[in-house]
């Protein structure tokens, strides 16, 4: 943990909580926009999240939604919400509140650093975090501190936005501690010094022929001894990574632009658009032409 610290150190994260209210009535909310890593928790009442996929998940009191790749998505109080134009008002917490009408704290993770959207191109689209399941205990239980703090009635603004993103900045860390084992693999190499100055140069230019060599060479380690430490904290070998690495950032140039496919293949390494779509439908499951489709809105 402490090795992660420092990293998210480097990385220049903060923290934004930028709203916290009760919604009542016909409503939703969209934060999307931001350009970072988005967040609710619910700490009163329940809504439903809608997602860019079409999924609907019930939120209740306790719960947490996370939107690493700052996606499209709507809060609302019905699971079949059709209204675009409701209303998105809501009122103050105040000592009492309202039996109808979930409260919600909003707020972003910002980041300076690219590596961190590195980070966040690998971390799945959303991830709810509910109040009872098999995250870790210490992550529930500062998540459970959040939603006791952001209900207190504060005489002072300042003092409650500085906990409150305090302990949110603390649950980020926990969140990303619990899910790079299963997602990113970024995460673990940049934690090993030896390799991190080499990945950020692969992440600079990921059209170029990598080879082992070039890599260990950058990392002024022996090809041998790179590649074995490489796998160790990746989880992955060297040249795996880079088609992973390559293929995530094309599927997101596929879902936000509308450039040719062999543009996009070009710009990360493919000569061709056959040999794009052979390697991207392997890792991806779909080939680039339906995951172009699949992303656009219905």
């Amino acid at each position: 943990m402490k090795n992660l610290e420092s990293l998210f150190d480097k990385l220049q994260i903060t923290t934004n909580v930028f709203h916290n209210g009760q919604y009542c009535g016909n409503w939703h909310v969209d934060t999307s926009g931001t350009g970072f890593i988005n967040f609710h928790a619910i700490t009163h009442g329940q809504c439903y999240l809608h997602c860019s996929d079409g999924n609907v998940i019930l939120l209740e009191k306790g719960d947490m939604v996370l939107l690493p790749l700052d996606s499209p998505h709507l809060l609302s109080p019905t699971q079949n919400h059709t209204n675009k134009n409701a209303s998105a008002g809501s009122i103050p917490i105040g000592k009492e509140l309202a039996a109808d009408g979930p409260v919600l704290l909003c707020g972003y993770f910002e980041y300076q650093h690219p590596l961190m959207g590195v980070i966040a191109k690998e971390l799945p689209e959303y991830w709810v975090i509910k109040k009872v399941s098999e995250e870790s205990r210490v992550l529930h239980e500062s998540l459970q501190l959040l939603i006791s703090a952001s209900l207190e009635v504060s005489d002072s603004v300042f003092t409650s936005s500085v906990v409150l993103n305090k302990i949110a900045e603390i649950i980020f860390l926990l969140i990303v501690k619990h899910l790079m084992g299963t997602y990113s693999s970024t995460i673990g190499a940049l934690l090993n010094p030896a390799i991190a100055h080499s990945l950020q140069v692969l992440h600079n230019a990921p059209e170029k022929h990598w080879s082992v060599d070039m890599l260990a060479s950058i990392a002024n380690m022996s090809k041998s001894n790179y590649a074995a430490k490489f796998k160790a904290c990746a989880g992955v070998t060297p040249i795996k990574y880079l088609t992973q690495w390559r293929l995530r950032c094309a599927s997101n140039d596929l879902s936000q632009s509308s450039q040719p496919i062999i543009t996009i293949a070009n710009k990360y390494g493919y000569e061709t658009e056959a040999s794009f779509s052979k390697a991207f439908k392997r890792e991806l499951g779909v080939s680039p032409s339906q995951k172009r489709v699949l992303a656009k809105p219905a």
